[in-house]
C-alpha cells in the first residue's frame, strides 16, 4: 500500500462494559484470537504492525486535507473510495475506521457498497438491515451496530433489492446523514465503483471533508481515475490522495 498525493448522552454511545477488550497502550486493542473481529482488521489487535503504521498515514493525510481545505473542526466526514481496489480496499476501510476510532473517538463506518457488501463480514456483524433500508425509508430504527472495537459502529450495506443500490447516487450522503439523528461522531464512508462503471461519486460525496482513492496498479484505468477526480473537483470534494495496491 502506497500513499500518493494528488450532544449529550446517547444510547448508541453508552459504555459497553465489555471486559474482554484489552486497553493496551490506551488504544483498546483486542486480544489476539478474539473472534468478534476478522484477523484481517489488523489495527484492532496490533498497533505496531507495519500495515497499521501505513493505515495511520492514510488517516493523517485525510485529516490534514480536511482541515486545510475546510478548516473543519470536531467530527469529520471522510470517505474511502475504491476504484477496482478489490478486497484490499474494504480491508483498508475496516482498518482505517478502527484507527480513527482509536485515535479520534467515536466513529461510524458506513458500507455504501450496497451491491457488494463486505464490512459486516470483517467486523463480524449482521447485515440484515442497513444503508439500503435507511435510504429507502424502510428502516424502523437507525441501523447502526456497535463493533467489538471500542468507539466504532457500523452501518452495514443492507440488502440490495429492486433499485435500492442506486439510491446511494441520488444525492449527497452527507446531507442524507444529517437526517439520521446520528450522535456526535466521525463518519467514514466506504464506496466502490459499481460493475457498470460511471458512478456519480461527486454527487454522493458532496459536502464531505476529504476522500482518499484506492486504485490497483495495472488494473484501474487511468481514464477512470481522471474521470473520478474531475467529478470530485466539480463538487468541491477535497482529495487527500490515493492508495495504490
Amino acid at each position: 500500500m502506497r500513499l500518493r498525493s494528488t450532544a449529550g448522552a446517547n444510547p448508541l454511545f453508552a459504555e459497553s462494559g465489555s471486559a474482554e477488550a484489552s486497553s493496551r497502550i490506551g488504544l483498546g486493542l483486542l486480544a489476539a484470537g478474539d473472534e468478534r473481529v476478522d484477523p484481517l482488521v489488523t489495527a484492532a489487535f496490533d498497533a505496531d504492525h507495519p500495515y497499521v503504521a501505513k493505515v495511520r498515514k492514510v488517516r493523517a493525510k485525510l485529516l490534514a486535507t480536511a482541515r486545510e481545505a475546510r478548516g473543519a473542526e470536531g467530527r469529520l466526514r471522510l470517505a474511502l473510495l475504491s476504484l477496482q481496489g478489490g478486497d484490499e480496499a474494504s480491508i483498508l476501510a475496516a482498518n482505517l475506521a478502527t484507527v480513527i476510532a482509536q485515535m479520534d473517538g467515536p466513529t461510524i463506518l458506513v458500507d455504501a457498497d450496497i451491491e457488494r457488501p463486505s464490512l459486516d463480514r470483517l467486523l463480524r456483524l449482521p447485515n440484515r438491515i442497513g444503508l439500503a433500508e435507511q435510504l429507502g425509508g424502510m428502516a424502523l430504527r437507525l441501523p447502526v451496530l456497535q463493533a467489538a472495537v471500542e468507539q466504532l459502529w457500523l452501518m452495514p450495506a443492507g440488502q440490495a433489492a429492486g433499485g435500492t443500490a442506486t439510491l446511494v447516487e441520488k444525492g449527497s450522503l452527507a446531507e442524507a446523514a444529517q437526517g439520521w439523528n446520528l450522535p456526535e461522531a466521525n463518519l467514514l464512508a466506504y464506496l466502490a465503483e459499481r460493475p457498470r462503471g460511471g458512478t456519480a461519486f461527486g454527487n454522493i460525496l458532496e459536502k464531505f471533508d476529504a476522500v482518499v482513492l484506492v486504485t490497483r496498479r495495472g488494473v484501474t484505468p487511468v481514464s477512470e481515475v481522471r474521470r473520478v477526480i474531475d467529478d470530485l473537483d466539480r463538487h468541491h470534494v477535497p482529495i487527500a490522495g490515493s492508495v495504490v495496491g
